[in-house]
């Protein structure tokens, strides 16, 4: 299966550039857990395809991908990013709002009791999360999979090339004098 992105690092890059637009610090351990996150959400929406070409493991601190981790060690690497396309930013930019405030903690948590059932999770020895298990993970049962489906905001272009997110337009409320 081919992966929605040619590497991991673009998807890496993307959410240390997020973050600083936010004016955030961006933890090593938490761009880990967005990381896997990432890659489950996909995995569980698009049939079980890849986002990234990852490798992820599971140890004591939580998920990682230990190529990226060791990569992004003392830094944001100085590398040519590949563009994304638009589904795939869409995509992010909705992983981004669902758990830009959560830490590194509370969302490793979360992936420990969604991968109760999975032995490379709850061991936390090291070994390899399968895509197929991050799959079942974030995509089992209808009701989860309704629960956990990402649905980003809808992205456009404006006439000057400018990128907008279009939101449903409510009427500001009357102020009722009390």
């Amino acid at each position: 299966m081919r992966p929605a992105v040619p590497t991991s690092f673009d998807i890496a890059i993307w959410f240390l550039d997020r973050a600083r637009a936010d004016d955030t610090y961006l933890q090593p351990r938490k761009l880990q857990c967005l990381l896997f996150l990432a890659q489950a959400h996909y995995a569980a929406g698009h049939e079980g395809w890849p986002l990234m070409p990852a490798f992820f493991v599971v140890d004591d601190s939580g998920p990682l991908d230990p190529n990226v981790y060791q990569a992004l060690q003392n830094g944001r690497p100085n590398m040519q990013e590949n563009p994304l396309a638009p589904d795939v930013l869409k995509f992010l930019e909705a992983v981004w709002n669902r758990y830009k405030y959560s830490d590194a903690l509370r969302l490793d948590q979360l992936i420990v009791r969604r991968g109760i059932d999975e032995v490379s999770v709850c061991n936390r020895d090291q070994s390899e999360v399968t895509l197929t298990a991050m799959q079942r993970m974030f995509g089992a049962g209808s009701s989860q999979k309704n629960k956990n489906r990402i649905v980003g905001p809808t992205l456009a272009e404006t006439a000057t090339g400018r990128k907008v997110t279009i939101t449903k337009w409510s009427p500001a409320r009357k102020k009722t004098a009390g």
